[in-house]
């Protein structure tokens, strides 16, 4: 994220204008030249007054037949993107969500209280939810629709439609008004909420030349990844999938049958994988999956656990090459190679969410549900821990894993950690007898197998809370960093489908519970959570406080807290503040950065590059 300052303001500004405007941008310069260059004869004069306020390098240059033409081939370019995928993408934003199955009474009811216990300000609450409507204006029936979408799915607005659930319903609505200690005025008012997989997805158009710089940052992020050892795998897919006999393997199928139209219309496409000159074995080796798509850097070390990353919303790996490329060593340092080996990491991409377009029928889910992502990790992890086939023992899992997760990435942590299945780590059954280095995690969980997790800049803590949502989707930008989030982000085609029709925070949303018990599981494990004091999107001091240390401001060293268990760490703006809860969950507050700005420098990333570093 950019510094909120005056000139980068002016910058972000500018270059939004430049890439949402761009047909009638280049509309105008197209006619403009061909006039100049070709007056109409009622024109001469006018053209021969206007040339005189140009100066003559700037007229040559706009006038010459090679502008025309580069001119006409950009305005073209952009007519034939908005009408083959532009209009036909937006116009996929008007489907209706694929909600998931809707829980027992029983677990709304405990998902209610857990809401309920963890929410300070019902009344800051309720005003934010329903995008900062006056007290008054929030009514009974306001709230009532606003639970509804919350807890049941549903876009009802009178009773009859939902009489299955009516005392359900009533009994949350008595218990919010005992927690505002006042009665919900009757009726309804002119307040409006946020319900996110309801309401209508605003987007703004973006020209077809950002998708060529998106793709040729694709193709930059390819060839330094390839130069750190890493290797990228690609979906396969078949248009007749083989008859499936297994949940599992029904999850994949499924997922199968929308791959050929997914993969097919991915925009802007992978220049890697399409330029003849490139070597085969450098632009990518065939998936397991149907839909992930992946780098890998095989793992060698023998006392540390390899790494699984999943990035956060924005332009794909590009942003996290530094600490990609960073941990060149088995000790998180760069340099020279001890004889302990690199440490592995499989780094997964998530296309939906990475300014790309993947799919707009309506049958094209907007991105994977949490099945199909731990259906086709588990062929990841199990393809390339394979002794006698597949990918080889690549990602050894004896030790289990250290998970990494930024910003989005931090929903999947959710299905990971309550996961139960016994994962099969060979793909092709191996007999006792032949057993060798890739079957020792045979039978385990993925939950079991991740030994240390690390969150940054985590949205899926406090997500019942309205800031997430909020600062995402509705907020006017103001600042450069919010207008950077407001164009590049939020309104993306691409990322806005994929929250407004396929985001369900009840479960992405992960509680404290989650993390205690994750460690309970084996004193060995470990949970890390970085924050970032100016976060633009996420609420941090509440994720902070939720987590158990409260009472802090944006400080400096020295100033602010005489708290002995908080180690002050790191210089400038990578300035830190650690400290261990007593629940076993360490907290690092970088108190003058913004939201992923502490994967700009591997000053800001020491921490994380320290604990995967850390032998196990």
């Amino acid at each position: 994220m950019i510094d909120n300052t005056f000139p980068r303001l002016i910058f972000i500004r500018v270059c939004i204008v430049l890439l949402q405007y761009a047909p009638l941008i280049e509309t105008f310069l197209l006619l403009t030249a061909i006039t100049l260059r070709y007056p109409p004869s009622p024109l001469i004069a006018c053209t021969e007054h206007i040339t005189y306020f140009i100066p003559p390098s700037l007229l040559t240059s706009l006038t010459s037949r090679t502008t025309i033409l580069l001119l006409a081939a950009l305005l073209t370019a952009e007519l034939i993107y908005i009408t083959t995928l532009y209009l036909p993408h937006k116009s996929s934003l008007t489907h209706e969500a694929a909600h998931p199955p809707l829980p027992g009474r029983k677990e709304r009811e405990e998902l209610f209280d857990r809401v309920s216990e963890s929410t300070t300000n019902w009344d800051e609450y309720l005003k934010l939810w329903f995008l900062g409507a006056e007290v008054e204006e929030v009514k009974r029936e306001n709230v009532r629709e606003f639970l509804l979408w919350a807890f049941f799915d549903r876009d009802g607005e009178t009773k009859s439609n939902n009489e299955d659930i009516e005392e359900e319903l009533e009994s949350y609505l008595v218990k919010i008004e005992t927690l505002l200690g006042r009665k919900l005025p009757p009726g309804r008012g002119s307040a409006t909420s946020l319900r996110l997989t309801f309401d209508a997805i605003d987007t703004r158009y973006r020209s077809v030349v950002w998708y060529g710089v998106i793709a040729l940052l694709d193709l930059a992020t390819h060839f330094l990844l390839a130069w750190h050892g890493y290797t990228h795998y690609r979906p396969s897919w078949s248009p007749s999938p083989k008859p499936t006999t297994s949940k599992k393997e029904a999850a994949v199928s499924t997922a199968a049958k929308t791959t050929t139209t997914t993969t097919t219309t991915l925009f802007p496409p992978r220049l890697q994988h399409s330029i003849p000159l490139i070597p085969s074995g450098l632009r990518h080796h065939t998936s397991p999956t149907k839909h992930l798509s992946y780098y890998l850097r095989p793992h060698q070390s023998r006392t540390q656990a390899p790494v699984v990353f999943i990035h956060g919303i924005g332009i794909g790996l590009w942003s996290y090459t530094t600490l990609l490329s960073s941990l060149k060593t088995s000790d998180g340092q760069g340099g020279t190679e001890d004889d302990d080996g690199q440490i592995g990491i499989l780094a997964i991409e998530l296309l939906p969410i990475s300014s790309r377009l993947t799919g707009s029928g309506p049958d094209l889910p907007a991105v994977l549900s949490h099945e199909e992502f731990l259906s086709e990790l588990e062929a990841i992890l199990a393809y390339h821990n394979n002794p006698h086939g597949g990918g080889g023992v690549e990602f050894p899992l004896d030790k289990g894993f250290t998970l990494v997760t930024h910003s989005y990435g931090s929903t999947l942590v959710a299905p990971i950690l309550r996961s139960r299945t016994p994962f099969q780590t060979n793909i092709n059954p191996v007999p006792e007898s032949g057993a060798k280095e890739g079957s020792s995690a045979a039978g385990k969980s993925l939950a079991s197998l991740t030994k240390t997790l690390i969150l940054t800049d985590p949205v899926s803590i406090c997500l019942h809370l309205p800031s997430v949502a909020y600062n995402f989707t509705r907020r006017a930008p103001r600042g450069a960093n919010e207008w950077q989030l407001w164009y590049f982000a939020s309104t993306d085609l691409g990322i806005a489908r994929a929250l407004g029709r396929g985001f369900f925070w009840r479960r992405n949303i992960l509680w404290r519970e989650d993390l205690e018990g994750f460690l309970k599981e084996d004193e060995q494990k470990r949970v890390m959570v970085c924050l970032a004091g100016r976060d633009l999107i996420v609420d941090a001091k509440s994720v902070r406080g939720y987590l158990g240390w409260g009472g802090l401001g944006d400080q400096v060293q020295g100033q602010g807290t005489t708290d002995e268990e908080v180690k002050w760490e790191g210089k400038g703006n990578g300035q830190r503040m650690r400290k261990r809860m007593g629940n076993g969950v360490e907290i690092i507050w970088y108190p003058r950065l913004d939201h992923a700005q502490m994967f700009e420098s591997g000053e800001t990333l020491r921490p994380v590059l320290d604990v995967i570093g850390a032998k196990s």
